[in-house]
């Protein structure tokens, strides 16, 4: 079952908003400055591994610089978390698309996917 959570991180002024699987694996991920909201990641795993896998250093690189990348490891220990909680799907795709919107609204493209 996929989930979807907002987090804030106090240390970094960052809300941050998941995606994950079943086990807690990171998806999509989206994070926005918490003073202003400008959106500074909204990365897909399954865009980096593509990428990681078929695309030249400089594709990859313009990627992360462009939409970052996902968290590594699982999501854990977020229940407990005063500043964190479960959201719906709707309200991650609404962050998901202003993001990416944002940030450059595609992936850029790799020699392979032309």
């Amino acid at each position: 079952m996929v989930m979807w959570i907002r987090a804030y991180d106090e240390a970094q002024g960052l809300w941050q908003y998941f995606e994950s699987d079943e086990a807690g694996w990171v998806l999509r991920q989206v994070d926005l400055r918490g003073d202003d909201g400008t959106p500074l990641t909204a990365a897909s795993l399954e865009e980096v591994l593509r990428f990681q896998e078929r695309a030249d250093i400089a594709t990859m690189s313009r990627y992360e610089q462009r939409y970052g990348l996902v968290a590594e490891g699982r999501l854990t220990g977020w229940e407990e978390t005063s500043l964190a909680g479960a959201i719906s799907a709707e309200e991650f795709e609404r962050v998901w698309l202003d993001a990416r919107r944002t940030l450059g609204a595609t992936a850029p493209p790799s020699d392979t996917d032309r």
